[in-house]
């Protein structure tokens, strides 16, 4: 069969518009198709990072966090005895694992939100009853009457019941945490003027950041 040159320019000229729609379509779909296979399969590829390197920093963060520590449980409580914990967990924690309160037991005088630390001795009184313990070698773990404070977030009266601070110098600790941004560790307390390392001393069992 012979071709006619003139019928095939005429054609073109005829369809040129369609076939050229018909050229961009395929190009576009194409395109479409390639990135998104190649999209997807980076995308799985990156949340498969993120999921492993996310699960990473959370163990590390636990881990550090997280400490096997040792509590004796005193008084009315139902099974006292010295625990294995961590520090992560609260004294009301420690109560409950301990099998509860017994009848009659005042928790009045402590703090139940406060956590847990090593070598701490919790002793439940019933009520009525005074404390009996002399020991002065065991004050620094006793938690008697002892309300541990945040010195990032605590307001200026509660700064004013750690022993030793007082109006000045809790407004003081106010001044340099609003100077410098929240304390990084216990110690820096002892940047603010009027707290040395004396004070420190006295009132580190008594403040936490």
């Amino acid at each position: 069969m012979k071709v006619d040159k003139d019928e095939i320019i005429v054609f073109l000229k005829q369809n040129s518009k369609t076939m050229l729609w018909a050229l961009t379509i395929s190009i576009i779909l194409v395109c479409g198709a390639v990135y998104f296979l190649g999209g997807s399969k980076t995308e799985d590829y990156s949340d498969t990072n993120f999921a492993k390197e996310a699960k990473e920093i959370s163990q590390e963060k636990t881990s550090e966090v997280s400490k096997k520590i040792f509590v004796d449980v005193k008084g009315a409580v139902k099974k006292p005895g010295v625990y294995e914990t961590t520090n992560e967990k609260r004294i009301k924690d420690i109560i409950d694992e301990a099998g509860g309160l017994l009848e009659g037991a005042d928790t009045s005088n402590i703090n139940l939100s406060q956590k847990l630390k090593d070598q701490m001795v919790i002793n439940i009184l019933k009520k009525g009853e005074k404390s009996k313990n002399k020991d002065n070698s065991t004050d620094n773990f006793q938690n008697e009457n002892k309300e541990i404070i945040n010195i990032n977030t605590a307001d200026k009266d509660q700064l004013m019941k750690i022993s030793g601070v007082g109006k000045t110098k809790a407004e003081a600790i106010i001044s340099y945490r609003e100077k410098n941004g929240e304390f990084k560790n216990k110690e820096e307390i002892t940047k603010v003027k009027g707290i040395g390392k004396a004070t420190y001393e006295k009132i580190k069992e008594n403040i936490e950041v």
